[in-house]
């Protein structure tokens, strides 16, 4: 190949990953995504290919379990999830950014129309209230306990002393 011919393509392979570069790595975070939810866990779901972390909540963990009254162990984190993938299926979800956390999930309040999701999982004893990042849900939390509604009827560790206590194990 001639020598004017490998320098034009060496211009064009390097126009083309200067593009590439500057096209997506300078992009402003998404504020906002709308969509379909996949679930993953009860406070975690991927909408329009972001992940997202609900924002003011905590949902038990995926392998965690919790007592019932009669003593037996029922799988709360697991009925936690399945609670808001029957709530979230087949329905428009739009998620507005509040932050990212630490693992890069967007962490966003989610609106199934006009109303709060985390809100209505929290009135229905499907997560917690996380009063460490937000005081939002605590009447809402209140509401589930006294009716003993959700994970308000058994015997649960908080999902955040059940991570620690694996992280030690």
């Amino acid at each position: 190949m001639p020598f004017g011919m490998n320098k034009y393509v060496y211009v064009l392979l390097l126009s083309v990953a200067i593009y590439t570069v500057m096209n997506n790595a300078g992009a402003p975070p998404r504020q906002q995504v709308q969509g379909r939810a996949h679930v993953h866990d009860g406070d975690t779901f991927t909408v329009a290919g972001v992940k997202i972390r609900l924002f003011g909540v905590d949902a038990p963990e995926y392998g965690q379990t919790c007592k019932m009254p009669d003593g037996s162990d029922w799988a709360c984190g697991i009925w936690s999830r399945d609670q808001l993938r029957r709530l979230l299926k087949g329905r428009e979800l739009r998620c507005v950014k509040r932050t990212y956390d630490k693992y890069g999930r967007m962490v966003a309040r989610c609106y199934l129309g006009d109303r709060d999701l985390a809100e209505l999982l929290v009135r229905d004893g499907i997560v917690f209230s996380y009063v460490a990042f937000s005081r939002d849900y605590i009447a809402a939390e209140k509401q589930a306990a006294v009716a003993g509604r959700g994970l308000w009827q058994a015997e649960v560790m908080s999902p955040a002393e059940f991570r620690r206590q694996k992280r030690q194990n």
